[in-house]
């Protein structure tokens, strides 16, 4: 009975241990709760992660069970930084397709069939993983069908 006493606490201590890896003190401050729950009201399933300077907040909205994937960053004062969505390449613009295609990355084969939709305070863009000449290529491009950025990975 002992041993089982033993082996539950140490358990339980372990847990512990664990979850406060992930959070620095358990959950974000009330600023961020409230920026985040100001600003997606409906969300579900949502998971916070301490990242140092900021927390990641994974999140669905719409209909569940099979609702839309979302990561959110906020400072540690609660002010939102970014927002990333996942879509669909079929709800991706024209204009951006357009570009992509006419763009030397319009060659390149999409590595999935979906993008990313980042949302910024300094402006809004896609996010395409791109395999071109045996190379991962993510490629950013903006709403209005600009390349803003493009990170070339292996």
């Amino acid at each position: 009975m002992k041993k089982l006493i033993v082996i539950i606490a140490s358990l339980a201590a372990a847990l512990a241990i664990v979850s406060c890896d992930k959070y620095e003190d358990g959950k974000p401050s009330k600023d961020v709760r409230n920026e985040f729950n100001r600003m997606y009201p409906s969300a579900w399933d949502v998971e916070w992660e301490n990242l140092g300077t900021y927390w990641e907040v994974s999140f669905e909205t719409g209909s569940r069970p099979d609702g839309t994937d979302h990561k959110a960053w906020y400072d540690k004062g609660g002010n939102w930084i970014q927002t990333c969505t996942e879509v669909l390449l079929s709800a991706v613009p024209q204009s951006v397709k357009d570009y992509l295609m006419a763009s030397e990355f319009g060659t390149g084969q999409f590595e999935d069939n979906d993008a990313e939709f980042f949302e910024t305070q300094s402006g809004n863009f896609y996010r395409f993983d791109i395999r071109m000449g045996g190379r991962e290529i993510d490629v950013d491009v903006t709403e209005d069908g600009k390349v803003s950025q493009a990170m070339y990975g292996f």
